[in-house]
């Protein structure tokens, strides 16, 4: 099998959170391996994600927004989006209540 990555991955055995809908939903996730340009993550199940979410990972205080490049079953590749003026890194600040 050709690697088609533009960047090497690490592998990781890290918990993670996808929020998507404006923050309204949320699903944790392990991220499995992780790079500068993408990331790869589990799920317990097969979710249905839009194109784009964010992930936060709390351990390493990041927070990006990612899009979505494959899925299978519970499996999904994504890569980093690029910052935008304000910056789509930041510290992860949990939610109260």
């Amino acid at each position: 099998m050709d690697e088609r990555r533009r960047a090497g991955r690490t592998r990781t055995y890290l918990g993670g959170t996808i929020t998507f809908n404006h923050g309204g939903q949320s699903l944790d996730c392990l991220v499995r391996n992780l790079s500068g340009a993408g990331v790869r993550f589990d799920f317990s199940d097969a979710v249905m994600l839009p194109e784009e979410v964010e992930l936060a990972i709390p351990v390493r205080g990041e927070r990006r927004r990612i899009r979505i490049v494959w899925r299978r079953n519970d499996m999904v590749g994504a890569a980093f989006l690029p910052p935008q003026a304000d910056g789509n890194v930041v510290p992860f600040t949990p939610r109260a209540g």
